[in-house]
């Protein structure tokens, strides 16, 4: 994994893969559509919400978040 992190890009990209819409999304996570669309403008997320869009959406984010980080330790700019 090369490149900016972005929470919020990945989930959006992540939705869309799973054909999902924002208002299912917002259902899902108890949210809003406005708030949903604020999420997808976000680099770093809150733990508790973080988890919450993890099992919904039945991907493990903080993996992601694991192997990018882990990416800038081995590879530092």
């Amino acid at each position: 994994m090369t490149g900016e992190f972005h929470l919020g890009h990945l989930i959006r990209e992540e939705l869309d893969r799973q054909k999902r819409s924002v208002a299912w999304f917002a259902a899902a996570i108890n949210s809003d559509r406005s708030n949903c669309y604020d999420i997808f403008e976000r680099k770093f997320i809150n733990i508790e919400l973080l988890e919450r869009i993890s099992k919904v959406l039945k991907r493990n984010f903080f993996k992601d978040l694991a192997e990018y980080e882990e990416s800038v330790v081995k590879n530092p700019t």
